[in-house]
């Protein structure tokens, strides 16, 4: 009878635990949704940033390695100036996993086309690129981004649109 007990208390104790982590981690899909809409948009809240918040930079000989929330904002500026973003599909969001315990985590991450608009000009006509790019989120207990990463072949969209 005692392992019984036993077996539905510990039951018990992975449900309360898988319930904390799937609310924490809708929690947090929210918060990269009106990130995704912020960037397209045009109009990020940068208040969804944790102070501590950092970008690993994944570009082609991305200097400096790692991005700070001052200059997430100064490359987003530079990137609104020269370009339209836009998802061609709604992102699904995932969750992710912890590296080391490779369990669930509330992180977030997902996979999406997105295309790149130049804008013509007097010279030149408009040019659009699509990268499949991969984003990951870490966020902290009070919801807000910590580590954002992401992956797709930027550089050569780039290189296409100003050629």
């Amino acid at each position: 009878m005692g392992s019984v007990v036993t077996g539905l208390f510990l039951s018990s104790c992975v449900s309360n635990e898988t319930a904390e982590l799937d609310e924490r981690f809708a929690k947090n899909c929210e918060v990269i949704r009106a990130n995704n809409a912020g960037f397209t948009g045009e109009n990020q809240d940068y208040s969804m940033y944790a102070d501590d918040f950092f970008m690993v930079n994944t570009n082609f000989n991305g200097s400096p390695d790692t991005l700070r929330l001052a200059d997430l904002k100064a490359e987003d500026a530079y990137l609104w100036e020269k370009y339209d973003f836009e998802f061609l599909e709604e992102p699904v969001l995932l969750p992710g996993v912890d590296s080391e315990t490779q369990e669930p985590n509330a992180s977030v991450r997902f996979y999406a086309p997105m295309k790149i608009t130049k804008a013509a000009t007097d010279s030149s006509e408009e040019r659009t690129a699509v990268v499949r790019m991969y984003q990951t989120f870490d966020l902290n207990e009070e919801g807000k981004i910590t580590i954002q990463m992401y992956y797709g072949d930027f550089t050569a969209a780039g290189i296409y649109l100003n050629s």
